[in-house]
Order: C-alpha cells, then structure tokens, then sequence
C-alpha cells in the first residue's frame, strides 16, 4: 500500500515537471533524518504551528479552553502611543498576509486548481474601565489564477470567486477576574467546532460565551453558537444548514472543560448539542514522562460519541469513535503511532470544523463507518542542528473498512509531506513558508486515487 503511493508520488512530478523542485527540496530535507518525519496532532491544527521539538509541546484538541503560555511578540511597526487610557494604549492592529496555491487532481473525477492571495486586518482594543474590550476582523481572498473548469479548492467562492468578508466583530465583557463573556462574531479552537483555518480565510462564528482561561489548572467554556461562516464563503448561515439541513435555523448549545493535574497531564471532555441535528461529545486526555535523558513519552487517548438528537433534520444514526496515540521525542524528532476505529453507526460528521481524530490527515480523516485506521509518522525539527525555522513532517495512515453490508466501502491509504520555513528572528521573523504533498491510493471496484499539491505563504505584520 506505502509502495503504491509512493509510486503516485513518482509519476505525479514526473507529470508536473514545476512541482518537481518544490517536492524534491521537501524530500531531501525530510530524507535526510534518515525516516519519514510527522506532526503529531490533526491535521487541522498543524495549521497553527510548525512542528514541535518535543512531546512536552505537542498540543491538543482541547488545547482551546485552556491558558495560552506568554509568547514573544514582534514590534509594531507604529508604536502604541503614551496613552492613560488602557483601551487606547493597549491597542493592537495586525495585518496577516496569506498567498495559497492548490492543485488537486482526481481518477475519475473534477480537478481543482487555483491560487490565491490576501489574508485578514485584525483590531484588538484594550480595556475600557477595566471590563470592557471589542475586537474586528476583515478578512479576504482574491483570484490570482484560477481556471473555471477547476473548481473546488476551497481558495474561492464557486466558481473561482473571491471575496471579502468581516468575519470578526465581538464585545468582551470581563464580568469577574475569572470570568468573561464574549459576544457576536469570532473564532473558536474546539474539537468539531473551530477555525479549522486550512485555506485562505478560517471559519468564524456568530455566538455568545461565557468562558475562563485564566486559570493554570483549571478552565472551562459554555455558550451558544447560532451561525457559521466557512473557509469558502462569505456568508453566515445557520448551524443546522451547514450541517446539511436547508431551510433550518437550529444553533449548537456547547459546554466544556479543560484540567491539567500536572505540568505533564491533561484531561477535558467537551459536548456540543446541535439543536435538531445531532450531539456530539468528545474527552480526551493525555500524559508525557521524561524516560531518559532527551528522550520524552506522551501518551493520549480520545474518545467521541455522536448520536442524532430533536427533529433529526439530518438523518437518524448513533456512532462512536476511540483513539489511542503514542508520542516519542528525541533529539528534535517526535515520532508518532496512532490507532483510531470507528463504529459501525455511522460516519463521524465534521460540518462545523476539523476532526480532532488522530487519523485526520491532509485529506481523509479515516473516519467512516465501521473504519479502522493505523497512523505512522515522524517530524523534525532542524533547528536542533542549527538550521533555525526549518522542520518537516510525513504521515501516513491505512484504513480498512467493511467489505460488504452498509458500511462497506474501498480501503485507502494516504501519503502526507510537509516541509515548513519559519524564522524566529532577524529580518524574516513573521514570515512562514509551507509545501505540502498529499496522494491517496484507494483500493477495490471504484477505486479513486487522488493527488494534492500545495504551497502556502503566510506573512504576520504589527502594525500598531
């Protein structure tokens, strides 16, 4: 199964002479840690940061209920001026560069092809008396190139359209030191519901929530979410109608937490209770130990519920899904094995977001009925041999489903490649340079193998 992807991954550059180049800069770098090397976490999130060093760095699904560690921040190019005022003087205004390519071609079915460039202007003002703060996002796409005969990437609106949205525009009301709400338009990082940012813009919310991240130990999140707008639109629709159901305006009612026992534990569980459509709960957790010197483990395991609830205005069904995942760290390498198996219930349903299985890759998430999924991979830092802000990934999954009966469909495999530039400093920092490579090779009547290609350049600029 490997062989035959990589036999995709030959004839592909051998049919793109342009992307050889690119491929080939990836493969030697990641070649040259002697294995494949792979991101530990969905794939969605690997959308947030390069890979890490370690396992103690590694994220989580959950990750977005919690306290984000301090990070340093890069100077605005216009100071903030000597205000009095907090809301004034804490000001901050962002600009996000993003240029996005996309090739993706399929057996048997649509190609599609475009590039694309803009990005999003974020506001983020400081707090008025000390409870109130807003916030505003701008974000856009626009057409490089883009031929009408390939649609589908995901850059554009259909057909190859772009466009401008304000897909931000919030009140933060700091109602104790522990506790705020936050209202209207924003982002969120949750399993199943989040920015799920994998093109050019992310997915933004309109909902209401009352939540805490500042506590070390202890956080929490439960709220409301009425409307959705996706990666490839620019327009907020009713939760139930991304699901599948038009005409509908149900919402998702969430609630949450987020424990960490110790500096190395973590444990959360989240339900999001879609109003009429259906209910899903997700609990993860997980533990790193030191076993020797540079030599880390972490150990994680999750676990998803999903069952049709109200109305069942998108079918009636009741599935689960259970994951396990092993973390080694060593030297700047994180090697990563996962088993993920699915229910026979049905398909695990992802409208409002990324999967936060640990078998989501690039393209499939190995997450149909009855579907039992194995996950390799290794990443790399360079950095730890002296090239700063270089570091690659691969993965690779199988999954075998049932071979006759409802849940029968073909068994696939999927080959990922990622290489990643990223300075820390000097004159490149806010700059993030990413390839990507993806093949799925499909087995049996009907087969459809499909190829992806992508390279994306994202530039962070301070402004104020």
């Amino acid at each position: 199964m490997a062989r035959s992807s990589l036999r995709m991954f030959r004839d592909q550059t051998a049919k793109n002479p342009l992307l050889r180049p690119l491929l080939c800069a990836a493969g030697v770098a990641l070649c040259s840690v002697s294995r494949p090397a792979a991101a530990s976490e969905p794939d969605y999130l690997t959308y947030e940061e390069p890979v890490p060093e370690s396992v103690e760095e590694i994220g989580g699904a959950l990750d977005g209920l919690a306290r984000r560690p301090p990070t340093e921040e890069a100077e605005p190019i216009i100071p903030a001026p000597d205000l009095e005022s907090p809301f004034w003087r804490d000001t901050s205004l962002d600009l996000y560069l993003r240029s996005y390519y996309l090739e993706r071609n399929r057996d048997g079915g649509q190609d599609s092809l475009a590039w694309a460039l803009g990005g999003w202007l974020a506001y983020r003002s400081g707090l008025w008396r000390e409870r109130l703060s807003i916030g505003a996002t701008v974000y856009t796409t626009q057409k490089l190139y883009g031929p009408d005969h390939k649609p589908g990437s995901g850059l554009l609106k259909p057909v190859q359209q772009g466009f401008t949205v304000l897909g931000e525009a919030y009140v933060d009301a700091k109602l104790t030191e522990q506790m705020q709400l936050r209202l209207f338009r924003y982002t969120f990082d949750l399993p199943y519901l989040n920015r799920r940012d994998i093109r050019m813009v992310p997915n933004t919310f309109e909902a209401y929530f009352l939540y805490d991240k500042t506590d070390p130990t202890f956080n929490y999140a439960i709220g409301h979410v009425t409307k959705i707008k996706t990666f490839s639109s620019d327009e907020f629709v009713r939760m139930s109608e991304a699901a599948g159901a038009e005409g509908t305006n149900a919402g998702v009612s969430t609630a949450g937490f987020y424990y960490k026992p110790s500096s190395t534990a973590k444990i959360g569980a989240i339900d999001h209770y879609g109003h009429d459509t259906f209910n899903t709960f997700f609990a993860e957790a997980t533990d790193a130990q030191d076993l020797a010197e540079g030599l880390g483990l972490r150990l994680s395991g999750q676990f998803t519920h999903q069952k049709s609830v109200g109305d069942e205005v998108v079918g009636t069904f009741q599935t689960d899904q259970f994951g396990i995942k092993s973390d080694m760290s060593y030297a700047g390498a994180v090697l990563t094995l996962a088993y993920v198996q699915t229910g026979n219930g049905g398909d695990i349903l992802n409208p409002w977001g990324g999967s936060p299985s640990y078998s989501s890759l690039i393209l499939e998430d190995f997450d149909r009925a009855g579907e039992k999924a194995w996950r390799f991979g290794l990443s790399y830092d360079f950095a730890v041999i002296g090239w700063k802000g270089l570091s690659g990934f691969v993965n690779y999954a199988s999954g075998d489903t049932p071979d006759s009966g409802r849940n029968a469909s073909n068994d696939q495999d999927e080959l990922d490649f990622t290489i990643d530039f990223k300075p820390p400093d000097g004159m490149l920092q806010g700059l993030w340079l990413r390839a990507r490579a993806a093949y799925v090779d499909q087995h049996g009547d009907n087969a459809r193998d499909l190829t992806d290609y992508r390279l994306i350049l994202n530039y962070e600029l301070p402004l104020l």
